[in-house]
């Protein structure tokens, strides 16, 4: 149990700094949020799932977590409002979505998707360092995993 909350927070570490790094621009770019925060995702589904579950399962996942890294649901250059922090949070839970459907996830998936929104919202929204913040979000991602298996 204590090797698993240990390697639970290093891959929640990890996807913060992917997340943080694809945010940050030169010499980066957002290809480290976008493909390795689902790629962390993916391993973490690996070691945490207590279920089995086919390739394709995982790949729609990694694809639509993919999906939603590129984001903000917002439109033109109009700075983001809470409520596109909420939607965002949203859809990193939707992202799971294939888990959830495969494994009957469902109360894990309604939990883990409000938390999400709400949490990133208010993290986005209080948070003004762009290291912190970025890094907050990449970090709830994979911290929260566990809560789809309830």
């Amino acid at each position: 149990m204590f090797l698993k909350a240990l390697a639970l927070i290093g891959l929640s570490l990890t996807s913060a700094i992917l997340y943080r790094l694809g945010g940050i621009g030169k010499p980066f770019n957002t290809k480290y949020r976008d493909f390795g925060v689902p790629a962390v995702g993916f391993l973490s589904m690996l070691i945490f799932s207590p279920y089995t579950s086919p390739w394709w399962v995982h790949f729609l996942s990694f694809g639509f977590l993919f999906a939603s890294m590129t984001t903000y649901w917002k439109l033109g250059n109009k700075d983001v409002q809470w409520w596109n922090w909420l939607l965002t949070g949203f859809f990193y839970g939707v992202a799971y979505l294939p888990y959830c459907i495969y494994n009957s996830l469902w109360l894990g998936f309604a939990i883990r998707s409000t938390v999400l929104s709400v949490l990133v919202c208010l993290w986005s929204v209080a948070i003004s360092k762009d290291w912190l913040e970025e890094g907050g979000r990449g970090f709830a991602v994979i911290v929260t995993l566990p809560l789809l298996f309830l």
